[in-house]
């Protein structure tokens, strides 16, 4: 193969689901790290230091997942330079990408000392939970720059419609680090400094492996002899513009799910542990979910750097139906083996007996949430950050007001309403706001 091309596939259904299936495996790049070190740990039976991989992981996941637009500006920019067959564009994409990558990424060095001192005593957890949730946070944020190298990797890679190759670096990254804390938790029993610095380890690993991959596909992309820079300033400014309020809009929802956190901490350490287990499964959800608004992310920047409004709505529609389906199929797993489920997280009978009465909000969750996840994707896809970040405000602000009338009379089932209130606000303000996406394709 001398360029990258599209492989011809028979109908849209198929093209979904050829990139959905492996993005879906990939994604869980973002939660299993986090989802490994809960288990392992939960297997101790130490609540203390389950509450404090809870904290760490929720405050490391908030700060480094803030950086998503590194994934999802790239994934959005780089599709829609491959649907206008702009090779030049497309390598200008990662080298800016990667550029803010390791900058944002030492910077996040310089500060996490500093970052954990204000941020963790806000959770309100006792000193022994604090104490380990900084040592989680600080081992990961070593990792830092390694970490957002790999959210551009895998937002080029799916921006090319790669989503298999994607998918072999991922498996490398959750390989190593599924090995390495088990070998550090239970044979050095290292504990939470092991969960974290396995995890660290792994992100290093994993960037090497996806920029060799990069380096190979680089020589694919066909280029005009007028090459695009990486200081061209129009190029820089849009690039910018739409990350800041992608980034904005990430903040949002990381900034829900911390505080959230926070409300289930001050309702005691085994609350905190409770929810922290079921929270690590909505974000295994979500990221399942999130595998079919990749394949709208991706198929809508096609067809917007192509222009075509006909596969526009075929991307949507289709990409809508099958996250749907999963959805249902996510929701009837949890119905009938919620608790087996739960049960492996955790060994702690009062972390698992506090967490079964709040089982029906997580099996509700899929069909919730499906909606607000595809929609995104279209918008990044399109590129159109503005109105992601305004709707995420607005469900932000909502899902926060509805926790002060929840919350008082209904304990930890008001948290989790108003979290689920959280994503129907966001698909509300997307699908309005939608209509603006094909009207933009006419002119």
């Amino acid at each position: 193969m001398t360029d990258i091309t599209v492989t011809p596939t028979p109908s849209m259904h198929h093209r979904i689901l050829s990139l959905a299936i492996p993005a879906v495996l990939a994604n869980f790049s973002a939660v299993l790290p986090s989802l490994v070190d809960t288990a392992l740990i939960g297997q101790t039976g130490d609540a203390v230091a389950l509450g404090g991989i809870a904290i760490g992981a929720s405050l490391a996941g908030f700060l480094l997942w803030a950086f998503a637009f590194l994934r999802l500006g790239t994934a959005g920019f780089t599709a829609q330079a491959f649907g206008a067959q702009d090779g030049n564009e497309i390598k200008a994409t990662l080298g800016r990408a990667l550029a803010l990558a390791w900058v944002f990424g030492f910077v996040l060095l310089l500060i996490m000392v500093p970052l954990a001192i204000v941020a963790i005593p806000l959770y309100g957890a006792g000193d022994q939970v604090s104490d380990l949730a900084a040592r989680y946070f600080h081992y990961r944020l070593f990792g830092a720059p390694f970490e957002l190298t790999n959210y551009v990797v895998l937002g080029w890679l799916l921006g090319l419609q790669r989503a298999g190759t994607a998918l072999g670096v991922q498996i490398v990254l959750n390989g190593c680090n599924v090995v390495l804390s088990y070998i550090l938790i239970f044979r050095f029993h290292q504990g939470v400094d092991g969960a974290a610095i396995a995890t660290s380890v792994s992100q290093v690993i994993a960037a090497g492996v996806g920029l060799f991959f990069v380096h190979r596909l680089l020589r694919q992309v066909p280029v005009r002899p007028e090459s695009t820079t990486l200081i061209d300033l129009d190029k820089l400014f849009e690039l910018v513009s739409v990350n800041f309020d992608i980034f904005l809009r990430t903040l949002c929802v990381m900034f829900v799910m911390a505080y959230f956190v926070g409300l289930g901490a001050r309702m005691g350490d085994t609350t905190l542990a409770a929810n922290h287990v079921l929270f690590a499964l909505l974000a295994t959800i979500a990221q399942t979910l999130d595998g079919f608004a990749q394949s709208a992310e991706t198929l809508t920047g096609y067809a917007v750097g192509a222009r075509d409004r006909q596969n526009l709505t075929r991307a949507v529609t289709g990409s809508l139906l099958w996250g749907l389906i999963v959805a249902l199929l996510l929701s009837s797993l949890l119905y009938f083996s919620g608790p087996l489920i739960v049960s492996q997280f955790s060994s702690d009978a009062s972390v698992l007996a506090k967490a079964a009465p709040y089982l029906p909000w997580l099996v509700a969750a899929p069909l919730v949430a499906v909606w607000c996840y595809i929609l995104d994707g279209v918008f990044i896809g399109a590129t159109r950050g503005r109105e992601m970040r305004n709707g995420m405000i607005i469900a932000a602000f909502g899902a926060i007001v509805a926790q002060y009338f929840l919350i008082p009379p209904f304990g930890n089932h008001g948290l989790w309403a108003a979290l689920l209130l959280f994503f129907v606000l966001r698909a509300i303000t997307l699908y309005c706001w939608y209509p603006r996406i094909p009207r933009s394709l006419a002119h």
